[in-house]
């Protein structure tokens, strides 16, 4: 997953190439979206290509239907509707905010990311909540999530959804969503994706650590229910 280390829209096209496959119509370009900030506009033109396929989990709020809400415009959405994520209509540079769960409304928090990432950033994570075949460990040790040949950290700041300390890791035919478990002292909890189960090879080498599989895949399932 190499090509996602530069963090720009060249690198997410050739990940979803490579994750869902050729797009199913090429080239699709929105009008009447003159209000939009640029970047959101592009990437629903590359949502379109998918035909919306590269969100299974939370959700983009669609470019006819954004308005001001306190100020700032929502345009994701977490899929229970209790985490938000707006942008600033009136700040050129779209630095991306956010609000979670409460009794009352709270104000608009601002995050480490400009719209652009953050785009890019929720696409990988959507990837990894929908992939094809995945695996969840609970209380992994730090040692594991050191940098190795095999992995390196996704090149944007950690998010606070779906924990605080949210981050997400890049292997050579995987990813890894990694964050404190419930009990910091305990350890990570992880999320690997990948293609297909085969992909995962390289877990029998870490006999430490209790993975549970999930498949969408025919004859790769289990009776447990997701983590989420």
């Amino acid at each position: 997953m190499s090509y996602l280390e530069s963090a720009d829209n060249q690198g997410l096209l050739r990940f979803l190439n490579k994750w869902y496959g050729a797009p199913k119509s090429p080239s699709v370009r929105l009008t009447d979206v003159s209000a939009a900030p640029r970047e959101l506009v592009e990437w629903h033109e590359i949502s379109a290509q998918w035909h919306g396929a590269i969100t299974s989990h939370n959700y983009a709020i669609t470019l006819t239907e954004l308005k001001a809400e306190d100020g700032k415009i929502p345009f994701w959405v977490e899929n229970q509707g209790n985490w938000v994520w707006a942008f600033d209509p009136n700040d050129e540079a779209h630095l991306v905010y956010e609000r979670g769960p409460s009794d009352e409304q709270p104000p608009w928090t601002p995050t480490c990311e400009r719209l652009s990432h953050f785009l890019i950033h929720a696409t990988v994570l959507e990837a990894i909540l929908g992939a094809p075949a995945m695996k969840v460990a609970q209380r992994i040790s730090g040692e594991w999530l050191d940098p190795q040949e095999e992995n390196r950290e996704f090149p944007l700041p950690p998010w606070n959804w779906p924990a605080r300390g949210s981050r997400i890791l890049l292997g050579k035919n995987w990813l890894a969503l990694v964050h404190p478990s419930d009990d910091p002292k305990a350890g990570h909890d992880v999320i690997l994706a990948a293609i297909t189960p085969e992909d995962f090879a390289w877990t029998e080498n870490t006999p430490e650590i209790k993975w549970r599989s999930y498949s969408n895949l025919r004859d790769y399932t289990t009776d447990e229910p997701l983590p989420w």
